[in-house]
């Protein structure tokens, strides 16, 4: 069995992905969505459930709405307190003991791994928040503190900058959906696409296609999520690129409503490209300063169309999981207060329960399943063999080369098959 989140192999009684913490078992599905409450009892693990709720960081009582709404399991306050010190959970750490000490060792190192690749543009508070989904739980002063010891060059480089923002105004989930294509890394092969909600702040897709400037691509996203959600949103607001053509036409038929789709210039569709100013600073220009130190010191040659492929075909898969990694860590981190009009929490909260939050449920329009399956018909993706894929594809199973799991990997692969297509296999 695999995680149709990350691509993980996992067992097949696997509740939950060990990677990206997906939950294989129940879906999280939109509020207006029933809860089938004796496949529920049937399929649901509580202790991993507490689990990943408590290592995301959620509050008690967003935990508890989780629960309930998403679980069928109710139970008290004191009830969850109890569930957490029989699982060893505490928000707490007694920093003079021998386990703290021995976990502190697993930290530091933790740190220094994350730090050796993108994760060298994140804070203490971003690396703080993923040890947490890790469930290597310590006070947030101390990663500080180790994140300064360990890398105080890169400390003194994050420095806050102050942006005087522009107000915002959205009733609930579901109400505006943000998308828009990011081309920091198309020089490499490498153009990213995403969506974001407008009041929760949760990203909705993030990936790494051929083009984000095919209209079937946007289009196929679209769907995919209005699918896994079960509806549209009252709007959907893009930029005026040609690429956005059928999805702005498929979300006008769901709300049979020429007014539920709107194009705005790139500055004004502001929540999107607000958060592709915070991937760029936290992830993607570390990639952009990598595929550009490759191609400085020749290692890759982008006017080449085997070297381009086999890059695709090493990097790929792995920027796709650092995308889905990113998703995650985003969509459980924590919003904090601000003096304009945004509401704090995390994303998936806000998201899933808005009513504890402020903010209004059932806006997401229901899609009925002979409609879906229309505008799909209208979806033409076109699936053309590539004969460089085919052929690294068999370089690879031939010369028995292993999957990369992290950067350094992946570029040793790429030298590998090029030098194979250069050479042949001995």
């Amino acid at each position: 069995m695999y995680c149709d989140i990350c691509g993980t192999s996992l067992s097949e009684d696997s509740h939950f992905c060990h990677h990206c913490g997906h939950d294989l078992q129940l879906q999280l599905i939109d509020p207006q969505n029933e809860v089938d409450t004796e496949e529920t009892e049937n399929n649901f693990n509580e202790e991993e459930a507490i689990s990943y709720y408590f290592n995301s960081g959620y509050e008690y009582n967003e935990i508890l709405a989780f629960l309930e709404r998403y679980h069928g399991l109710t139970m008290s306050y004191s009830t969850l307190l109890r569930r957490l010190r029989q699982l060893g959970l505490r928000r707490r750490c007694n920093r003079d003991t021998d386990e703290f000490r021995t976990k502190l060792t697993n930290i530091r190192q933790r740190i220094v791994e994350i730090i050796n690749g993108p994760g060298s543009l994140s804070g203490y508070r971003s690396i703080w928040h993923t040890l947490e989904m890790e469930g290597l739980r310590c006070p947030r002063s101390v990663v500080e503190a180790l994140l300064k010891e360990i890398d105080p060059a890169g400390t003194i480089l994050r420095r806050r900058h102050r942006l005087r923002r522009r107000q915002y105004t959205n009733p609930g989930p579901n109400y505006a959906w943000h998308i828009d294509g990011y081309d920091k890394l198309k020089p490499w092969g490498f153009p990213i696409h995403g969506s974001i909600d407008g009041f929760s702040r949760r990203v909705l897709w993030l990936n790494v296609t051929d083009s984000n400037k095919s209209p079937d691509n946007i289009a196929a996203m679209y769907l995919k999520s209005v699918k896994e959600l079960g509806g549209c949103p009252v709007e959907l607001v893009t930029d005026l690129g040609t690429e956005n053509g059928i999805a702005a036409a498929m979300q006008c038929y769901f709300r049979d409503n020429d007014m539920s789709h709107r194009y705005v210039p790139s500055p004004r569709n502001q929540r999107i490209e607000g958060w592709w100013s915070f991937f760029a600073r936290q992830y993607a220009s570390w990639w952009r300063t990598f595929f550009a130190d490759l191609e400085f010191r020749r290692i890759i040659d982008m006017s080449s169309i085997i070297s381009k492929e086999c890059l695709w075909f090493c990097f790929s898969s792995l920027l796709q999981r650092d995308l889905d990694n990113v998703k995650e860590h985003w969509n459980t981190h924590f919003i904090r207060r601000s003096r304009h009009n945004t509401v704090h929490g995390r994303p998936n909260s806000l998201y899933f329960l808005p009513d504890i939050h402020g903010g209004e449920r059932n806006l997401l329009l229901q899609v009925e399943r002979p409609e879906l399956e229309y505008v799909s018909q209208h979806v033409i993706l076109t699936e053309t063999s590539n004969e460089y894929l085919d052929y690294f594809t068999m370089v690879q199973n031939s010369a028995v080369i292993p999957r990369s799991n992290n950067w350094s990997e992946a570029l040793n692969r790429y030298q590998t098959l090029l030098h194979i297509s250069e050479v042949g296999i001995n």
